[in-house]
């Protein structure tokens, strides 16, 4: 991929690699998806957003300009994070753990424990203290149980990578 500066490394996934697209965005890496876009508009996007273009398809990955497409080749999503971590040195950064809405790819934002009352479960709002949402999704969020079982997860993968 032809060097951007002053620009973080930004993913565009094929249909293929939904599970990989959810995995990155959790890293906090800025990676793009859609059910909704054929072969061309996938190659438009990461074009003129200068996203990297993760696909299976060989075809695809031929048709993409030198350096703007990488081809995922497992199978398994938790390979395909390997692979691409790899290739791309892509680490575990705490910080950027869990700030990109694992949906719709926008920035999470900070929200005061008051502003969500009602709208989790009444045990969670009693026992945590920090919330984020969405503001395209309005969803809420909150690091339970679920992010430390990813969090382990994805930072185990990405030290076999190391």
């Amino acid at each position: 991929m032809p060097e951007y500066p002053g620009e973080s490394l930004r993913f565009i996934a094929d249909l293929m690699l939904k599970k990989l697209a959810k995995y990155l965005r959790a890293l906090g890496y800025d990676t793009a998806f859609s059910e909704h876009l054929d072969d061309p508009e996938l190659l438009e996007v990461s074009f003129r957003e200068k996203r990297v273009l993760l696909t299976r398809d060989s075809s695809l990955f031929h048709m993409a300009p030198e350096g703007y497409a990488f081809q995922v080749t497992p199978q398994i999503p938790e390979r395909q994070l390997a692979q691409v971590a790899r290739y791309y040195g892509l680490t575990f950064d705490p910080a950027r753990f869990l700030v990109r809405c694992l949906e719709c790819n926008t920035r999470l934002r900070s929200v005061p424990k008051e502003g969500i009352k009602g709208r989790v479960p009444k045990r969670v709002y009693e026992h945590r203290q920090e919330f984020y949402f969405c503001p395209v999704c309005d969803q809420v969020f909150w690091r339970g149980d679920h992010a430390r079982r990813m969090r382990k997860k994805l930072g185990r993968l990405l030290d076999q990578q190391q």
